[in-house]
């Protein structure tokens, strides 16, 4: 899934302070209230979509793979009412 590994990529790049080696700092919860903004902030601007507030839920990002699948799933119907 490429969306996970680019939110993967800025995540540990961007976010973390400590050099990282797990699979998923979302599942290993290592982001704080703030990053987490940060994460929406950059996902919101990268990939040209806009988070609700019933999407802003803890369950929504739980992992890499349940936030990437979101994502892919506003960018397909975003791009499915134009």
């Amino acid at each position: 899934m490429r969306t996970a590994r680019k939110i993967r990529r800025f995540i540990e790049r961007e976010l973390l302070d400590d050099p990282y080696d797990g699979k998923d700092a979302l599942a290993d919860e290592l982001l704080d209230s703030l990053a987490i903004e940060q994460l929406i902030e950059y996902l919101e601007r990268s990939y040209d979509i806009t988070f609700n507030e019933t999407e802003l839920v803890y369950e929504n990002f739980v992992s890499l793979t349940v936030l990437a699948k979101l994502v892919d799933d506003k960018r397909h119907r975003a791009g499915a009412a134009y």
